[in-house]
């Protein structure tokens, strides 16, 4: 069972349930499908339309700390938002409001954004080929009012290094790395130091193409990063000599263009050219095996996002959080997704 988009037809249905070496992973739904002879476990409806930029929007990103939104866009510019509980008893969603845009000064597109763990920090991947580090002066003081964010950003760094358009940045979990990569075919790892000084700890040449995204592991320093040369590269750091590739993950028939960690870690999800989506389980310490192939988009899988969800027919046995997912089919895609026990039983969704 799929979704459509708002704008989207009704896609063929395909098989309800993928099993695949012992996973289950079964497609929710979305309110805005309107076929009334299919039962659909949950609701995913849209809450709000945020508008402002002037061009393209490419990415957005959750503030890990407070209740704000950055988006970015081919505009230049970063727009804030913040969200709060609404006050009408009859209309419980949150609502947004605008904070702040911040004119970040790149001379081309801001492809990526990325908040610090302390989301303190916000970090742009620009196509001019450099990487902003913004924040705001005084912000260790900073108790969690939003109303603060809506003062002014700042500049605090700007790295150079990428000879052409950069494509992805992101933190790891502690903070103390940033990773970007490029159309230059390099992965950009900078170690964060204070006052917003960065030091470059490595440039990693292991993929013969562009590199479309990076993605770090929710608790170790391990990073991933995916190439139009159709393959995921696995990194981690040598404390005797430097960050190395410690493996290649091949399967995907075509460009990857999206990553996504488990939530707990044990599993990498992976969306490609190809119209499908892998799902990488880390059987050792170093090795990654793909465990399930999932097929739901007609077009490219250009994002994912990998949340803890909520526990539906599966319960809590062996669940593995949501997986939303979404492509140049204009079809948004959530799959719960879960390990099979030999206590779960797998009915339709």
């Amino acid at each position: 069972m799929r979704f459509r988009s708002e704008q989207g037809n009704l896609p063929s249905p395909r098989p309800q349930t993928v099993i695949d070496s012992d996973w289950v992973s079964r497609h929710l739904c979305l309110p805005s499908m309107t076929a009334m002879d299919q039962d659909f476990p949950a609701k995913i409806e849209k809450i709000a339309q945020l508008e402002g930029h002037d061009d393209r929007a490419w990415h957005v990103a959750w503030n890990p700390a407070r209740p704000i939104l950055a988006s970015c866009s081919a505009d230049k510019n970063v727009r804030l938002y913040s969200y709060s509980p609404s006050s009408e008893p009859d209309s419980p969603s949150p609502k947004f409001s605008h904070l702040t845009t911040i004119p970040t000064g790149h001379a081309k597109t801001v492809r990526g954004v990325a908040w610090s763990p302390s989301g303190k920090a916000l970090a742009t991947a620009s196509f001019d080929s450099n990487i902003g580090i913004w924040a705001q002066e005084g912000d260790d003081d900073d108790d969690g009012d939003v109303t603060n964010a809506a003062g002014e950003w700042e500049c605090m760094s700007l790295l150079e290094g990428h000879e052409t358009e950069c494509k992805s940045v992101a933190y790891s979990s502690s903070g103390t790395l940033l990773a970007s990569c490029s159309r230059d075919k390099t992965v950009w790892i900078w170690e964060a130091h204070p006052d917003y000084d960065f030091e470059c700890m490595g440039v990693l040449m292991e993929h013969s193409q562009d590199v479309k995204c990076v993605a770090w592991h929710p608790t170790e320093e391990i990073l991933a990063s995916a190439s139009y040369d159709d393959t995921i590269k696995l990194y981690i750091d040598d404390p005797q000599e430097d960050w190395f590739c410690f493996q290649t993950l091949s399967g995907h028939a075509s460009t990857v263009w999206a990553l996504a960690f488990s939530p707990d870690g044990h599993y990498l999800a992976s969306g490609s050219d190809d119209c499908t989506i892998r799902i990488w389980e880390r059987v050792q310490e170093h090795k990654w095996e793909c465990v399930s192939v999932l097929e739901g988009h007609e077009r490219s899988v250009y994002s994912l996002s990998w949340g803890r969800g909520k526990p539906l027919g599966s319960g809590d046995a062996g669940n593995l959080g949501w997986l939303a997912s979404t492509g140049g089919d204009g079809i948004i895609n959530v799959w719960e997704v879960g390990v099979s026990v030999p206590s779960l039983s797998i009915g339709p969704t």
